[in-house]
Order: C-alpha cells, then sequence, then structure tokens
C-alpha cells in the first residue's frame, strides 16, 4: 500500500507540478488570494500530495488537470471557511469527531493513526495540518449548527414513512430498543440533510461575496 502511494506521488512530480511547481517549494509564490488569504505554490504543492495520499489516486496524463483543479478548489474552500470561522469566532468541535475522522482516514488507506503519521512525515507533510484541516470541517459544522438550529423544519409524514417502511422489515417487531434506535437515526439523517443543505446555502452566499484573484 506505502510503495503505491509513493510511486503515486513520483507521478505527480513529474506529470503535474513540473519545473515552475517544483520551484514552488522553495519560491513560495503567492498564486491566489483569497479575501486576506494568501495560497503559495507550495501550498498547492502539498495539497496535490496529501490528495494523493489520502485518496490513493494514481495521478497520469489524463487526470493530472482534474486533480490539480480539486486541490485549487479545495484550498479556496477552506480558506472561505477559516475567514468565516474566524470571524465569527467559533472555537468549539466535536473531538469524537475529529478522532473518528482521523481513523477513518487511516482505514482508508490501509493504516492505523500512527501508520498515517509517519506515512505523511515521510512526504514531508505534517499529520498535524491534516488535523487542522479537519478541524476546520467540524468548527463549520459547528457553526452551521450555532446559526441554522432553530430553523430545522422536519416533515413529520415523510420521516414516520421512512420509519414505517424500516420497521416492516424488523425481524422482532418487540425489540423496543430497536425500534427507538431506527426512530432516531432516521431523525438524525433528515436533521443532517437540513443542516447539509443550510451549510451549502451558507457557503455560496459567502463565495458570492468574497473576493478571490489568480495572480
Amino acid at each position: 500500500m506505502r510503495k503505491k502511494i509513493y510511486v503515486n506521488l513520483i507521478t505527480v512530480f513529474l506529470l503535474l507540478f513540473q519545473a515552475d511547481i517544483l520551484f514552488g517549494q522553495t519560491n513560495n509564490r503567492i498564486i491566489i488570494t483569497v479575501g486576506k488569504y494568501p495560497i503559495t505554490y507550495f501550498d498547492l504543492f502539498k495539497e496535490v500530495k496529501m490528495i494523493s495520499i489520502l485518496s490513493n489516486s494514481e495521478i497520469n496524463e489524463n487526470n493530472r488537470e482534474q486533480i490539480k483543479n480539486l486541490a485549487i478548489t479545495s484550498l479556496i474552500k477552506r480558506k472561505i471557511k477559516i475567514g468565516e470561522i474566524e470571524k465569527l469566532g467559533i472555537k468549539n468541535y466535536s473531538k469524537r469527531e475529529l478522532e473518528q475522522l482521523i481513523q477513518n482516514t487511516s482505514r482508508n488507506i490501509g493504516l492505523d493513526k500512527n501508520g498515517l503519521r509517519e506515512l505523511l512525515k515521510k512526504n514531508n507533510l505534517s499529520f498535524d495540518s491534516l488535523v487542522k484541516r479537519f478541524e476546520t470541517d467540524l468548527k463549520w459544522n459547528s457553526m452551521i449548527f450555532l446559526i441554522y438550529k432553530n430553523k430545522i423544519s422536519l416533515n413529520t409524514v415523510e420521516i414516520e414513512n421512512k420509519i414505517n417502511l424500516e420497521l416492516e422489515n424488523l425481524e422482532d417487531k418487540n425489540d423496543e430498543k430497536k425500534i427507538e434506535m431506527i426512530k432516531q437515526n432516521i431523525v438524525n439523517q433528515e436533521k443532517d440533510k437540513k443542516l447539509q443543505m443550510f451549510s451549502n446555502s451558507h457557503y455560496s452566499n459567502l463565495e458570492r461575496t468574497i473576493q478571490i484573484k489568480f495572480l
């Protein structure tokens, strides 16, 4: 697994960045500004490396531009989120969800947490930077909940229909604990859908108002 990821990164260096991007490791020239936040060549270089590792993707001539654009989009989106989080002073997030994100990310590439840490270190990437990007997303989620929690309205008829459909397939119709779990899961799923809708809308509004410059 690690050998394959390493080979992918070599492909990234040869095909995606070429001489000018590689020079950015030392030059660190600003290539994009998102409001007051700069994005440098080096940021882009590291982002593509991170994407390659976390997705275990083989980057080639056919997808290199797509991966590069994905990295740019990811960097811009993160800067926009950071700006809003800092403006509103959001500091709290779920430590449990953070640990779960780390564990899931490690598992997806066949490693444990320590293995992921070592892999990033060997590729000159910081484990702490990965944690910080997870923290940004979790703080954003906390912010969305705080802003929109009183605006969440659920379609009770739709929820009841989904619950009844699940209960029809339940073997033990008298298992109250299982029934309650099914109900709670469906309600939580519907709440998450609403919050995701608010999140997308909030981000879109920000994206239209923040000045993004490609230098």
